[in-house]
């Protein structure tokens, strides 16, 4: 298998000249090109943004972005290594992995399996390699000792590698996926696995009783205000409040007993 030497790839190979090697379907307009991203098919009709000043792109359903091999390895859902052998000319095949993925689930949905552990595949397991004591950890203010009880950690290997890794959970306590968290300038602050609603989520909603529920705006703030002493607290794991995630809170309020909710 031929070198493909990554940077001397991207420097030759304008991300703009992505956009018909990946047959992606998209407008220009005030220096970029946004349209439907054909493998998260969420976010709506301008949820992928590639803008060929900063040679980057962006995803807003999957809430992930990068340079032209990221872009290729996104839309075809394969590896990085993968990605730069097709943009370099030496791969033609689709990844299995993204009809296998499409087989078994509706598009934005959660896959079954995911959200029941009895059916189907069994359920999500707790990563085990996770680091609770690791240096950028601790930076962000958060403990050992906080990050074992909320099964949180710094993440070595995986999707989530170099960011904090933070356990979602269903309303029944079902553990749903990880969100990585960015522990230094990262940029998105939040990622998630493909297939992963964010929106349709609440992190630690799970533990939330009656009272008044406290809401943060990142599972970060969530958990220093735990460590803290703030109970009751679950947290957003989307920058903006939509109708939908409104409904979604007050039912939990209801179902929990919470006569108010305080928004941090």
């Amino acid at each position: 298998m031929p070198y493909i030497d990554f940077a001397e790839l991207k420097a030759r190979l304008p991300i703009e000249e992505a956009v018909p090697l990946l047959d992606l379907t998209l407008k220009f307009a005030n220096g970029q090109w946004r349209g439907p991203c054909p493998t998260c098919r969420t976010g709506g009709p301008r949820a992928l943004v590639i803008t060929p000043a900063k040679r980057a792109f962006y995803c807003f359903g999957a809430k992930t972005g990068g340079d032209v091999i990221a872009l290729a390895a996104h839309i075809r859902d394969c590896s990085i290594k993968d990605a730069a052998q097709f943009l370099a000319g030496e791969g033609n095949s689709t990844s299995s992995s993204t009809s296998s993925r499409n087989s078994t689930s509706s598009p934005g949905t959660v896959p079954e399996e995911r959200r029941k552990g009895n059916e189907g595949s069994p359920a999500l397991k707790p990563l085990t390699y996770l680091e609770p004591s690791h240096p950028k950890v601790l930076a962000l203010g958060l403990s050992a000792e906080t990050c074992e009880a909320f099964g949180a950690g710094y993440a070595p290997k995986g999707i989530m590698r170099g960011r904090l890794a933070i356990p979602i959970h269903d309303w029944s306590g079902e553990l749903v996926a990880y969100s990585g968290r960015a522990v230094e300038a990262e940029s998105p602050t939040l990622i998630f696995p493909n297939g992963f609603r964010p929106e349709d989520h609440l992190f630690n909603a799970h533990q939330v009783g009656e009272g008044e529920l406290v809401l943060a705006r990142d599972p970060l703030d969530a958990l220093l205000a735990a460590q803290n002493g703030v109970e009751n607290v679950a947290a957003l794991l989307t920058e903006a409040l939509s109708a939908e995630q409104l409904q979604t809170i007050a039912a939990l309020m209801d179902e929990r007993g919470c006569e108010t909710v305080e928004i941090l």
